[in-house]
This record gives structure tokens, C-alpha cells and sequence, in this order.
């Protein structure tokens, strides 16, 4: 072979290594902003379900989500909901204005449980979606049926108003159904971008094999 030849190549052996790192590079580069995206809805999905978590009565037995989220053991205390209850209206004024207090909170949970819709909406339409994600919000869901149902026994533990009761029932059906819509829709699309990404090719090595 002459050294004409030789020299070609080499050159355009190293131009195609050069263009399979070129890809490798932009590979991880995009890899690491979809992973900081990712990240970034994460942590806001993490935050609003905690807050939503957040309540003025020991949560009972039946719902421990705010201890998982915060990493802490419940023991073998058990609390009941009659107990979550009644720690809740002692914590209340004793007035007759307990009943406003109550569908106060209700307004500011639900406000809440809106705000957790509207981070897993987000979270829906971005990248590096987890099952741990769609467990994370089904947990806030589960959550948020039991804190209805601290609301509504509150309210008739006052012999409040019929019309609240139902108000309570009607609003917080309607926004457990909405983050129940979000949270199907979020493991659809977390289990279609897990089969995409198990399926997907590495780039540099289609190029490097097509050699």
C-alpha cells in the first residue's frame, strides 16, 4: 500500500471516530439534561404532595404518608380517626366559629390538592418519568381521601351544616377524580417512555457497527 493511500486512511478513519464521539457526546449531553429535567419535576412533585400532606392532627394508622415522606416511624402508636378527630377540634377554637375554621382548612387543602394536579400535569408532559413518580401521587390521592373524611366527621362532630358536608364530599370527590386521571395518565406514559428506552439503540454503536 503506498503512503498516499495509508495516509487516506487514516484520515478518514479518524474523521469517523471523531463523528461516533461527536454523537456519544451529544448522546450523554442530551441524556443529562432530560435527567436534570427529570429531576427538577420530580422534586416539585415530591414538594407538593408534601404539603399537601401537612395537617393540623396526627395522621391515624390508616395514612401514613406524611411519615414516609418525611422518613420517620409512626411506632406502635395507632391512631384512630375518631382520635385524629378529636386532637383536631381541641386544636380549634371553641367558639362557634369552629366550623369555619374547618372548611377554611378544607379550602387550603383543596387548594393544595390543585396545585399537586397541576405539578403531575407537568410532570406528564416531561421526560424521565418513574413508576416511583405515579406511586408518589397514588399515595398523595390515598392521603387525601382520608383527610376528606377527617373534614366531613369534624364538620358533623359540631352538628354543622348539612350543606357544608356535602360541599366537602362534592369538592373533594371532584379533585381526588382529577388527580386520578393524572396519576393513569402518568404511569402510561412512565411505562411507554420505560419500553422506548429499553428498546433504543445506542447511537455511537449503530454507527460504530456500521463500519
Amino acid at each position: 500500500m503506498s503512503s498516499v493511500r495509508r495516509w487516506v486512511r487514516l484520515v478518514g478513519a479518524s474523521a469517523v471516530l471523531a463523528i461516533c464521539a461527536g454523537c456519544s457526546t451529544v448522546i450523554r449531553s442530551e441524556t443529562a439534561i432530560d435527567e436534570d429535567a427529570g429531576a427538577a419535576e420530580r422534586a416539585a412533585l415530591r414538594s407538593a404532595a408534601f404539603d399537601l400532606a401537612k395537617t393540623r392532627w396526627p395522621k391515624p394508622s390508616t395514612s401514613s404518608f406524611a411519615e414516609k415522606l418525611a422518613g420517620s416511624d409512626a411506632g406502635d402508636d395507632r391512631i384512630s380517626r375518631n382520635d385524629a378527630v378529636d386532637a383536631y377540634l381541641a386544636a380549634l377554637s371553641a367558639s362557634d366559629s369552629a366550623e369555619e375554621f374547618v372548611m377554611a382548612d378544607a379550602g387550603r387543602h383543596l387548594e393544595l390538592a390543585g396545585a399537586l394536579r397541576d405539578v403531575a400535569e407537568i410532570a406528564c408532559d416531561g421526560s424521565r418519568l418513574r413508576l416511583s413518580d405515579v406511586a408518589l401521587l397514588e399515595d398523595a390521592i390515598s392521603d387525601l381521601r382520608e383527610t376528606r373524611s377527617i373534614y366531613v366527621a369534624s364538620i358533623r362532630k359540631l352538628d354543622g351544616d348539612k350543606d357544608n358536608v356535602d360541599l366537602l364530599k362534592v369538592s373533594f370527590d371532584r379533585v381526588i377524580k382529577d388527580l386520578g386521571e393524572v396519576a393513569d395518565e402518568l404511569a402510561d406514559r412512565a411505562l411507554k417512555e420505560g419500553a422506548q428506552s429499553y428498546a433504543r439503540p445506542d447511537a455511537a454503536a449503530r454507527v460504530a457497527g456500521s463500519l
